[in-house]
């Protein structure tokens, strides 16, 4: 589950909503509805997730005909509760010992280190699945690095100590 949300940004209730014929294994695709915004989303499956997802079914998933790929695992096996996926990234991150984070950071990740490698912003909001390119824009913002290439150097600018003024 988060390895789905870190490699692909899929939200958290796409997640708990994920069936197994989302996933297209032959294809190499997950094809979801979006709850949010109702468009169907198609991403790649890669075979990082792939794999997470397959491991979870044949070794941790409860046995169930539920259509949902992830299940809660004390019984009964239900389908997750709106607060599962971050409870259970929360315990991960805890014993990883990294910052205080939410779930939804994932998906923010995703679309900032996509900005950061240079995907365009247009395939960065496809991949997201946002309706217009406007969501997308708050992860430009947060792309320091290439802020960084595009900030001035003021160096012979700067008025030496005690002298001229600005």
């Amino acid at each position: 589950m988060i390895m789905t949300a870190a490699v692909t940004g899929i939200r958290s209730v796409d997640i708990i909503n994920l069936t197994f014929d989302a996933i297209d294994w032959i294809n190499g695709e997950i094809r979801i509805t979006q709850h949010k915004t109702g468009k169907t989303l198609a991403l790649p499956l890669t075979t990082d997730v792939g794999e997470a997802i397959q491991d979870y079914i044949l070794n941790g998933r409860p046995k169930s005909d539920l259509p949902f790929v992830f299940l809660r695992a004390k019984s009964p096996a239900v389908q997750l509760g709106r607060t599962l996926p971050y409870q259970t990234f929360n315990v991960y991150r805890k014993k990883l010992g990294l910052p205080k984070c939410t779930f939804h950071g994932l998906r923010r990740a995703v679309g900032t280190n996509m900005v950061i490698s240079g995907v365009p912003v247009t395939t960065v909001s496809q991949v997201l699945g946002h309706s217009s390119i406007e969501p997308t824009k708050q992860y430009i913002s947060l792309d320091s690095t290439h802020l960084k290439e595009c900030a001035l150097n003021l160096e012979g600018f700067m008025p030496e100590k005690g002298g001229g003024h600005l």
